[in-house]
């Protein structure tokens, strides 16, 4: 297949939505239950969030903050750093979106706390390694600033190990988005650009995903042996817990989960972000995060047309009140972050162009 840089931003952004979208209304599930109730689950279905009333298609506030975050980045035409992030969510974020964990740094934000550390002591949750993809997107090529720029995005919204695990998914991302990216590439980057638990955890899901011959047999695996004990930090009940009651809102469980489970998907995109969500738990992140990387992959000519026309209709009012343009939607939000990737060009050739007569006075 031809690379085609719309092809491969789109992808990422669309494939990100709709696996977040279909992944919600069973968020929280176990596969078991998912499987004795849908077989396999793959269509839109309404939902209830507590913050939110939704239609089928309808993204979280996984993929809101994600949009939240290509808004800082187009506006201000390329990389950033909390201070701008903050600006955008004072502005736009809506608190109606979001989960309790975002309305509270927003509450941080309001009375001048430093973005820069508002993720102190902060819930764990899955919203900032879902929405970091963009910073992939404009590191492309480059993971190690991509790691960079997303530990400190991370920091406004989460606090210790979970800042790593996101800030490897944006060096996955700014691998996956490269022409001729596989998905050995991309976990290779993502293990190269990460740091004690993230990598270890890592390493722990695709080695059993190497031992396992299928994707169920593989969530097998990972049900009886990986799942994220830690969370909540509440008084533990095993009945709960093992039934679906009380399910992980750790990076250090749905990153490895969702690389591992596309590792075995073949290169079918569309599969990957069904077998995402039907991992259950935290689906709709799973979904997110295997259809980002999937989408960047494969790019989104080869997501299901039906899925991608939903997801965008049924989210005009969400992109018309973050950027007041009644058009906006996913799609136009790729050609504004590619517009970001040419401000980028040309600000590395002016620091070429720094460097080079710096250096060439130098040796006079």
């Amino acid at each position: 297949m031809t690379y085609d840089i719309q092809n491969t931003v789109y992808g990422c952004l669309i494939g990100g939505a709709i696996g977040d979208a279909l992944g919600a209304p069973i968020e929280g599930w176990t596969r078991k239950q998912i499987t004795e109730e849908y077989g396999t689950f793959e269509e839109f279905k309404q939902y209830y969030m507590p913050y939110s009333n939704t239609e089928p298609g309808t993204i979280t506030s996984d993929t809101a903050m994600r949009h939240y975050l290509c808004l800082t980045i187009v506006e201000n035409n390329g990389r950033v750093s909390p201070f701008e992030f903050a600006d955008i969510l004072r502005e736009h974020l809506n608190p109606d979106r979001v989960w309790i964990t975002q309305e509270i740094i927003l509450k941080k934000l309001s009375t001048g706390d430093d973005p820069w550390s508002t993720g102190q002591g902060t819930i764990p949750d899955n919203k900032a390694a879902s929405a970091i993809t963009p910073i992939g997107i404009v590191n492309a090529g480059n993971p190690r600033q991509a790691y960079q720029d997303g530990f400190n995005i991370a920091s406004m919204l989460q606090d210790g190990y979970h800042r790593h695990m996101t800030a490897t998914v944006a060096a996955g991302i700014a691998e996956a988005v490269m022409p001729n990216a596989t998905i050995e590439s991309v976990i290779a980057t993502m293990v190269e650009h990460s740091t004690g638990l993230a990598t270890r955890a890592i390493d722990i899901a695709m080695g059993f995903a190497e031992d396992a011959e299928s994707v169920e047999a593989l969530i097998d695996m990972l049900y009886e042996q990986f799942i994220d004990w830690r969370w909540p930090a509440v008084q533990w009940d095993r009945e709960k817990y093992h039934n679906g009651e009380i399910f992980s809102a750790s990076t250090l469980e749905t990153v490895p989960v969702a690389v591992a489970i596309l590792s075995l998907c073949n290169d079918d995109v569309n599969q990957s972000i069904i077998e995402g969500i039907n991992y259950g738990r935290d689906s709709d992140a799973v979904g997110t995060i295997v259809g980002s990387l999937a989408g960047a992959l494969h790019g989104a000519d080869e997501i299901r047309k039906e899925w991608k026309v939903k997801c965008e209709d049924r989210n005009q009012d969400f992109f018309e009140e973050v950027e007041g343009d009644p058009t906006a939607d996913f799609r136009s939000m790729t050609n504004r972050l590619i517009d970001s990737l040419e401000y980028e060009q040309e600000k590395t050739t002016d620091r070429h162009d720094t460097l080079s007569r710096l250096l060439d006075n130098g040796g006079s």
